[in-house]
C-alpha cells in the first residue's frame, strides 16, 4: 500500500499509523492499493475508487479516517465514489469515568478507533476526581485513578486519528468523592460543593489545573461547574451571610478564569447555573422570547455547554439555543446517549431527542457538539451499549437528515454490530409502554431485578398493568439470543442482557404471585415457587453476576465493582432468605407472613411516569443509611 499525502501539514508517519491500525479492524488485503489523501479548507468530504487508486478529499484528519472507513466497506467494488458535508467543525463524545467504572487505557482506544470510523474529533474523559493530582494523595483513592502516564498515553492514541482528548472536570460541584477524605473541610460549601471566595479553594482549583495541563496536550478544558443548586446555602452562608447565587457564580467563574489565563488554558462550562440563577426556575422552565439582556453573564472567552438529552420537540432547543446566545457567542451542545437510566439503555429516547437536537444545532450553525455517556447510579449499564447514541452523532454530523437504513449500514461499518441487534435491549424499560416510545425514560428492569420480593414496593405497578412478565422477558430473551447470532463482536454483551431477561422472566412478577397465593392460602404454589422458581432464578443470577463481572473487568479498572457486588449480591441473598421464610410459614413454623399481610400501595403516586434509579430507594422501605 503506497499513501500520498497532499497539503497537511501534518505528520504521514501520523497518518499511516493509524491507518495500519484501522487495516488490522477490518482485516482487509490493501497492499495493492495507493491511496492520495488531499486536505483542504472545505467541508466536503469526498472518497472515489477506482481499480486500487484511491483519492480521498477533506478539511482535517479525523475526516479522513471517516472516508478511509467507506473505501474499506467497499472495496468488493471497483468503483465507487461519495461525497458528504461536515457540519459541526468538532463532534464527539464524553465518557463518564466517575461512576466508579474507569475505563481502560484499551478500552478507551476501541472507543477512540470507532470515533475515528465516524469522523468524530473529539473525546472527553469526565473525571470528578478519578485523575492523579500532586499533593493530593487522597484524590481519586480507592477509584481507579488515571495516572498522569495512562492520561498521556491515551492522548497520543487520540491524536494519530485527529482526535482532540478534552478534560472534563469539576470546579465546583461534583465533588463529593474528592471533599469526604481528611483535610477538606477548609474548602467545603457542603457535601459536593466548594466554598467560593476562599483562598484555599483557589489553591486546591489551581492544582487540578495543573494536573490537566501536564496531561493532556489541549488547551480546552471543561471545568463543569453544573447542578451546584445549594451553593451559598453551607458554610458560605455561615460565614458569610446570603447572596443571589448569580453573583457567586460569576464570581467564582471569574477567579478560576483567572487561573485558566495563568495556565494559558481555553475553559468551557455547563451552563445551567448561569440560567437557574438568573430566572430563579429550572434549566429549561424558560419563557419564549426571554429577554436576557440584564442578565449576569459568564465571560466572552468561556464556552457555555448547552446540555439537552430529554426533548424530541425542536422548538424547545430553538428557545433554549436564542438564549444561550444572547448570554454567550461561543455555544456548544450536549445531547446524549441514554445509558443512565438503569440497567439497559434507552434507545427511542437517545434517538428521538438526538435527531431534533442535531437538526436544530444545524440551522443555528453551532460549531460543536458533543455526545454524553453519562452512567450515574454506578455503571450499571455495559459501556458498549452507548455506541449506537455514539454513531448518532457521527451519522448526523455528516448527513443532513436521518435515513434509517443509511445509518443501519454505517453503524455496521463502524461498530462492528447490527443496530437492530442492539435495538433489541430497547425492550427492557418499555414493558408498560405498550408499543410506544419511553419517552418517559421508565426503567422497570431496574427497579423489579432489585426490589424485596416480599416488600413488594413496586408490585402494585406490575398488578395494575396487567402485563404478563413472564412472556414479555420470554419474549425479550429469545430476541436477545438471536442478536447474539448476529453480532458476535458484543458476544458477552447480549449473553449478560439475555441472563438478565431469563431472570425478569420469573422475578418481575414473584412478589405479586407469592402474595396472591398466601392471600388464596395456596401452600402448594407458594412451595412450588420455593422450590422450582427461586432456585433456579438465584442460578440465573449467579450466571448474570458472573457475565456481568466479566464485562467490566475487560472494560473498566476493578475499583467500583465491589458496589454492583453488593447490589446483585444483594439479590440472591433476599432471594435466599425469600425462601426460607415462605417454606417457613408453609411447613408451620410460622403462623403468618406480616410482609404480605401489608396493602401494597402505589410507589409513583399520580405520576404518569414509572421511573425510580435510586438503587437505595429501591431495595427497602427503611434507610439504607441514616445521616441524622
Amino acid at each position: 500500500m503506497k499513501i500520498i499525502c497532499k497539503n497537511s501539514g501534518l505528520s504521514e508517519e501520523k497518518l499511516k499509523t493509524g491507518t495500519r491500525i484501522l487495516i488490522d479492524e477490518y482485516k482487509q488485503s490493501t497492499e495493492q492499493l495507493d491511496i492520495n489523501v488531499e486536505f483542504c479548507e472545505s467541508d466536503e468530504l469526498s472518497v472515489k475508487k477506482e481499480g486500487n487508486a484511491i483519492s480521498i478529499t477533506c478539511k482535517e484528519l479525523s475526516h479522513y479516517y471517516r472516508g478511509l472507513t467507506k473505501i474499506f466497506c467497499n472495496l468488493d467494488k471497483n468503483t465507487y465514489e461519495n461525497t458528504e458535508k461536515a457540519y459541526f467543525e468538532k463532534n464527539g463524545v464524553m465518557l463518564d469515568c466517575s461512576r466508579n467504572a474507569v475505563f481502560r487505557v484499551e478500552k478507551v482506544k476501541s472507543i477512540i478507533r470507532v470515533l475515528a470510523k465516524l469522523g468524530m474529533n473529539v473525546l472527553m474523559l469526565y473525571t470528578e476526581d478519578t485523575y492523579e493530582v500532586a499533593d493530593e494523595p487522597y484524590f481519586g483513592i480507592y477509584r481507579g485513578r488515571y495516572t498522569k502516564e495512562e492520561i498521556k498515553e491515551i492522548d497520543s492514541y487520540a491524536s494519530v486519528f485527529g482526535i482532540e482528548l478534552v478534560p472534563c472536570i469539576q470546579t465546583l460541584a461534583h465533588l463529593h468523592n474528592a471533599l469526604k477524605w481528611p483535610g477538606k473541610e477548609n474548602i467545603k460549601d457542603s457535601a459536593d460543593i466548594l466554598e467560593v471566595g476562599k483562598e484555599e479553594t483557589y489553591i486546591f482549583i489551581e492544582k487540578l489545573l495543573r494536573s490537566v495541563k501536564e496531561s493532556f496536550s489541549t488547551k480546552r478544558v471543561h471545568l463543569g461547574m453544573d447542578e451546584a443548586v445549594s451553593l451559598g446555602l453551607g458554610n458560605y452562608l455561615k460565614n458569610n451571610g446570603y447572596e443571589k447565587s448569580s453573583m457567586l457564580i460569576k464570581r467564582h467563574c471569574k477567579k478560576v478564569l483567572d487561573i485558566c489565563k495563568k495556565l494559558d488554558l481555553n475553559p468551557m462550562m455547563w451552563s445551567d447555573m448561569y440560567i437557574t440563577a438568573n430566572t430563579g426556575k429550572g434549566y429549561y422552565d424558560i419563557e419564549d422570547n426571554v429577554d436576557c439582556s440584564l442578565w449576569e453573564k459568564p465571560e466572552k472567552e468561556v464556552g457555555l455547554v448547552y446540555w439537552d438529552y430529554y426533548h424530541n420537540d425542536e422548538k424547545i432547543y430553538e428557545k433554549m439555543l436564542k438564549v444561550h446566545m444572547q448570554i454567550s457567542n461561543n455555544v456548544i451542545f450536549a445531547g446524549g446517549s441514554w445509558v443512565w437510566n438503569g440497567i439497559a439503555p434507552n434507545y427511542s429516547k437517545t434517538f428521538e431527542c438526538t435527531i431534533s437536537a442535531l437538526q436544530t444545532c444545524k440551522e443555528f450553525k453551532l460549531d460543536e457538539v458533543l455526545c454524553t455517556a453519562w452512567l450515574d447510579n454506578g455503571a450499571e449499564t455495559p459501556i458498549d451499549a452507548v455506541l449506537p447514541g455514539v454513531a448518532l452523532f457521527g451519522y448526523l454530523g455528516f448527513h443532513k437528515n436521518y435515513d434509517s437504513e443509511e445509518f443501519k449500514e454505517e453503524f455496521q461499518n463502524c461498530c462492528s454490530g447490527y443496530l437492530d441487534d442492539f435495538m433489541v435491549l430497547d425492550r427492557f424499560d418499555s414493558l408498560f409502554q405498550k408499543e410506544e416510545s419511553n419517552q418517559a425514560a421508565e426503567n422497570p428492569s431496574k427497579y423489579l431485578l432489585y426490589q424485596d420480593p416480599l416488600t413488594g414496593i413496586f408490585d402494585y405497578h406490575v398488578k395494575e398493568s396487567a402485563v404478563d412478565t413472564k412472556v414479555y422477558y420470554d419474549s425479550l430473551r429469545l430476541n436477545v439470543m438471536e442478536s447474539e447470532k448476529h453480532s458476535k463482536k458484543y458476544l458477552e454483551l447480549f449473553l449478560y442482557y439475555e441472563k438478565l431477561a431469563e431472570v425478569l422472566s420469573i422475578k418481575a412478577d414473584l412478589g405479586v404471585r407469592l402474595k396472591t397465593s398466601y392471600e388464596a392460602s395456596d401452600l402448594y404454589t407458594l412451595k412450588t415457587i420455593c422450590e422450582k422458581e427461586i432456585p433456579d432464578t438465584i442460578e440465573n443470577l449467579k450466571v448474570m453476576k458472573t457475565l456481568r463481572e466479566d464485562l467490566w473487568m475487560s472494560d473498566a479498572k476493578p475499583w467500583g465493582y465491589e458496589l454492583m457486588d453488593v447490589k446483585l449480591g444483594g439479590v440472591i441473598t433476599r432471594l435466599e432468605s425469600t425462601k426460607r421464610r415462605v417454606l417457613n410459614y408453609v411447613d408451620g413454623k410460622i403462623p403468618c407472613l406480616e410482609e404480605f399481610e401489608e396493602k401494597r400501595l402505589p410507589y409513583f403516586g399520580d405520576k404518569a411516569d414509572k421511573r425510580e434509579n435510586r438503587w437505595s430507594q429501591i431495595i427497602s422501605g427503611s434507610d439504607l443509611v441514616d445521616t441524622i
